[in-house]
């Protein structure tokens, strides 16, 4: 299905780290640690900055092979409307993902600016918009609606880019993408918030938004 193969993660990235997994058992507390974090009480820890978020009552962490799908599908829908000279990296370093369904879910990653081309928040949210509408024109099933916005959480300067995703034939609203994306100690920290449901929208975003909150 079009509507949930772009993983939009937008990275001009060369490098690439891998991360490996496992759980630990206290009592009946289940603990899932990673190299860059770790899920207890259902609050993720990230350990490459200080940051925290909640994960939902009703939801659970997104396997890695799924996430590994999206990135593989996100990859190729966006390779061949990078410009020349200029790379996406398929592997961004994940943080944490969760989801209700394939269609209904969050996900963060968190990846080094070194040796990178430099360009301002400004400069990456422009590259990226125009990387995405290109993407999405060449789908005839569907048509998009795009808007963009800045704001600051937690200190940082954020960008957001909302998409809209409707049926071409019926102009069904089909799935709503909004993309938030920030440079922090020096790196990408990129979120993705995809929802086929408003109240699903507006209880990924007030949690991600809240998770900014000291």
């Amino acid at each position: 299905s079009y509507i949930f193969f772009l993983l939009f993660s937008i990275n001009c990235l060369f490098s690439q780290e891998k991360t490996s997994s496992n759980e630990t058992i206290k009592g009946d507390l289940i603990i899932a640690v990673t190299e860059n974090g770790k899920t207890e009480n259902n609050i993720y820890s990230c350990y490459l900055f200080d940051w925290k978020i909640a994960i939902p009552a009703g939801y659970t962490i997104t396997a890695q092979k799924r996430t590994e799908e999206l990135e593989k599908k996100g990859y190729e829908a966006l390779q061949s409307e990078v410009p020349k000279g200029l790379k996406i990296n398929p592997h961004p370093t994940q943080l944490i993902g969760f989801e209700l369904d394939k269609y209904n879910y969050f996900n963060c990653s968190f990846e080094s600016l070194i040796g990178t081309q430099k360009m301002s928040l400004e400069e990456h949210k422009n590259f990226s918009e125009k990387l995405i509408k290109g993407t999405y024109s060449k789908i005839e099933q569907l048509k998009v609606e795009l808007t963009t916005s800045d704001l600051k959480l937690g200190g940082h300067d954020f960008y957001k880019i909302q998409i809209r995703v409707y049926n071409a034939l019926n102009d069904k609203l089909l799935i709503i993408q909004e993309l938030y994306n920030s440079y922090i100690d020096n790196h990408l920290f990129s979120a993705s918030i995809n929802y086929t449901n408003e109240n699903v929208g507006m209880v990924l975003n007030y949690n991600f938004t809240k998770s900014f909150e000291k």
